[in-house]
């Protein structure tokens, strides 16, 4: 990875990114977040904010691909600036159902750091194939929803929990 003038504590960050990525095991991911910070599906134009709704997003999304081995995270180039961490990977889609496997490239996240965490994430995604450019702006749609509903549900528990003390 190419490194300019990157302190302690994002070094330290981006081995622990780089950690989850390799297990890919996402649910220590918010550990890596400020309580602020933004996910940006820049495809669809959405941005998830804050803590909750941000998590909420990396572990659906990242869940998806526990169906099977092969269809990790690759990450195929890295390097910062001291400030952002640029990742470029690719990952193997299954859709079990259709009995189809396909390798998705043209991915791209953009890092920020402040204070040792994360706290801006931009995803640029630009499949190579054409199937998979239109499959995948469906796809991107869905998971707001999604990811509102589990940051519903669980304000719900928690108010419920709440009541019941």
């Amino acid at each position: 990875m190419a490194e300019t003038g990157i302190s302690p504590a994002n070094a330290a960050l981006i081995q622990a990114y780089l950690d989850i990525v390799a297990t890919d095991d996402y649910k220590h991911f918010g550990a890596l977040l400020t309580d602020d910070c933004t996910f940006s599906l820049m495809p669809i134009g959405y941005t998830f904010r804050g803590l909750q709704e941000v998590m909420a997003f990396v572990e659906t999304a990242g869940n998806q691909r526990r169906h099977d081995n092969q269809s990790k995270v690759v990450i195929t180039n890295q390097f910062t600036d001291g400030e952002q961490l640029c990742v470029e990977y690719e990952h193997s889609l299954i859709i079990k159902g259709l009995h189809v496997q396909s390798k998705i490239d043209g991915y791209c996240l953009v890092l920020h750091f402040r204070d040792g965490k994360f706290d801006a994430i931009r995803e640029y995604i630009n499949p190579s194939r054409l199937p998979w450019v239109f499959y995948t702006v469906v796809i991107l749609r869905i998971f707001p929803l999604i990811a509102r509903a589990k940051v519903q549900r669980q304000e719900r528990q928690v108010a419920l929990h709440r009541r019941c003390a």
